[in-house]
Formats: structure tokens, C-alpha cells, sequence
């Protein structure tokens, strides 16, 4: 009964961290901002890019999206 709460924790823990969304991705930010205020990053792996607002930086991998 243990070993299966166990599993069920370790199961629960990546789904809740996702670890194949920031795989690949090495994110840098552009040193231009955007004209509504966003910064513009981009990654040096796939190269995908994303605009944020000021502050906040690319969680997740973006290499399979177009």
C-alpha cells in the first residue's frame, strides 16, 4: 500500500512540474524593448521567440510550436 502512495506522489510530482516543457530551450533576452513595453526573448536552441512584459522570463520550451 505504501510503494503504490508512493508511485502515486512521484506520478502527481511531474505531472505538476512538467519537465518536458523547459527541456531544450536557452532563453536570452533581446536587449530592444518592444514598443508596448514587452522584452523580446529569444532561444538560442530552436530559435523561437516570445515577447513578456517587463520582469518576467519564458517558462516553457517552445520548440515544437509554429
Amino acid at each position: 500500500m505504501i510503494l503504490v502512495l508512493g508511485l502515486l506522489i512521484v506520478f502527481a510530482l511531474i505531472l505538476v512540474m512538467q519537465p518536458w516543457k523547459r527541456r531544450d530551450c536557452r532563453w536570452r533576452q533581446d536587449a530592444r524593448k518592444l514598443a508596448d513595453g514587452r522584452v523580446l526573448f529569444t532561444c538560442a536552441a530552436c530559435g523561437a521567440e516570445t515577447a513578456l512584459p517587463k520582469g518576467r522570463a519564458p517558462r516553457h520550451c517552445l520548440a515544437g510550436e509554429t
